[in-house]
């Protein structure tokens, strides 16, 4: 089961438009259920999530987690789908804080027939 974990340094109000881009699985390589931890490390951050053509999250607030460590699987995975091959997986930062955040993200996946 693959995990992409990533950390991303949010400036104070700024926006990551696609925190996937570059990834190998931005567009998955395979039919898969994908399994989405996001936190910060205050509040103020809002998150877009988007598998395919479903939407998971718009301009929802990320959880406020421990400052730099993961989200707890499964406690802090609030964003699962059943994605297929070749979606585009796309999340979204924003922060309305008015200042610099630190964000943690971690994706599950677990490869489906």
């Amino acid at each position: 089961m693959p995990i992409f974990t990533k950390t991303v340094p949010l400036a104070a109000n700024g926006v990551v438009d696609s925190v996937m881009a570059g990834s190998i699985y931005e567009r998955l390589p395979w039919n898969a259920l994908v399994e989405i931890g996001i936190t910060t490390d205050a509040a103020g951050v809002l998150t877009t999530i988007s598998s395919g053509s479903d939407i998971l999250a718009e301009s929802g607030p990320v959880d406020i987690g421990t400052i730099n460590r993961l989200p707890i699987y499964p406690d802090q995975f609030h964003y699962p789908d059943e994605a297929s091959f070749n979606d585009l997986l796309k999340i979204s930062l924003r922060d309305t804080s008015g200042a610099a955040r630190v964000v943690m993200v971690a994706i599950r996946f677990t490869p489906t027939p």
